[in-house]
């Protein structure tokens, strides 16, 4: 299995943390994690969030770490494409495969927070559209040398890429996906994908089970993508002593999350046979979080076992954690991690799961059985 970290790094009701220490310590995290063995690092994007993700651009925080680390993987997860000109994007990603040495993973996605988009003069409404047109221009600007494009939504003339890419053709694709639409697409791709709390685990294996079923139809001429999990993790050396440490964070994460504008428009009708109302209670009770595997938390003898359930559950070969959440004490943040590295992470790397191949389950609760 792989392990990685997803980052939206959250400064909450913090006045006396700097942003320069807030990036800092992110950093020191990246260093720490690199050292120890780790395969991903993953940065958000997020616009006017108040806190709750203090990085509006993914690229300036994987540059630094570039110049950081030598052998993590690193990448945005994800670029909003909608709210940037997909030349840019092209260009960008091309200077942080040189920098990085070839370690890149680019995360795209059509971004989750409203709110943010009349700033950028973008479209809420056309942001699939968008996101797609994008990145056929992204794509089509790395494959040659002099690129015009007439689209709906982007022209483009004489594009000239200067800066080469260093992995060929390109660096892997991640997309995140909920609707059919977006699961089907980023499988015909062969794009990586992820999961995040809140959908349950039953929704979750419907999810891969259809990225599955139709990567095996499309078939698509890519490197083998990850199926991957991404949770908020805490560790401690028992327990009781995990859940007493981070359960007022885990509190305030989720009430941000489920009732502020970050991720308002987050679920949908979809996901699952539960109202948002009713999964927003049920992830505020951090006990019932934890035994529903929503909230990886206890001694690394627990938590090692909480990762593998949802593996073998889902059907994944990936699992991202979020160490910072709420607002978790630095040190705190730093004990967790090693704990981690040290006591679960060799165990999890020996767990594997033939995630592409994984059988169907059948669909019951997210989407009607395909013909």
């Amino acid at each position: 299995m792989k392990i990685g970290i997803f980052d939206h790094m959250q400064k909450n009701d913090r006045p006396d943390l700097s942003y320069a220490d807030l990036y800092a310590r992110h950093l020191e995290i990246v260093e720490f994690i690199d050292q120890a063995g780790m395969d991903f690092y993953f940065v958000a994007e997020h616009h006017f969030d108040l806190g709750f993700s203090e990085c509006s651009s993914p690229g300036t925080i994987i540059a630094a770490a570039s110049q950081r680390t030598k052998r993590i993987r690193l990448g945005p997860l994800v670029y909003v494409l909608p709210l940037w000109h997909p030349v840019k994007v092209a260009e960008e990603v091309a200077m942080l495969d040189n920098l990085t040495g070839g370690r890149l993973e680019c995360g795209i996605g059509s971004g989750i927070g409203k709110y943010s988009f009349p700033a950028f003069n973008a479209s809420w409404d056309d942001k699939q559209e968008v996101t797609w047109e994008a990145y056929r221009i992204i794509k089509g600007v790395w494959a040659n040398p002099h690129f015009d494009y007439q689209g709906k939504f982007f022209k483009v003339k004489g594009a000239e890429l200067s800066i080469p890419l260093v992995q060929k053709p390109h660096p892997p694709f991640w997309m995140p996906t909920r609707s059919p639409e977006s699961v089907a697409a980023a499988a015909t791709e062969g794009f990586s994908t992820v999961q995040w709390c809140p959908p349950k685990m039953d929704v979750v294996r419907e999810i891969f089970d259809y990225y599955r079923e139709v990567r095996h139809r499309a078939k698509p001429q890519a490197l083998e993508p990850h199926i991957a999990l991404m949770r908020e993790i805490y560790v401690a050396e028992s327990d009781r002593q995990a859940l007493e440490e981070s359960k007022e964070h885990w509190i305030y994460f989720w009430n941000r999350v489920g009732g502020g504008r970050a991720y308002g428009g987050y679920a949908n009708e979809n996901l699952a046979s539960i109202t948002r109302e009713e999964r927003k209670k049920e992830l505020l009770d951090a006990d019932f979080s934890i035994r529903d595997n929503s909230f990886i938390c206890g001694s690394p003898e627990t938590v090692t076992r909480q990762i593998k359930e949802i593996a073998a559950q889902a059907g994944a070969d990936c699992f991202l954690g979020e160490f910072t959440f709420g607002a978790l004490e630095h040190d705190k943040v730093m004990k967790s991690l090693r704990l981690f590295t040290e006591q679960v992470m060799p165990e999890l790397k020996k767990f594997e799961t033939d995630a592409l191949n994984y059988p169907n389950n059948g669909y019951r609760v997210w989407l009607k059985p395909l013909p």
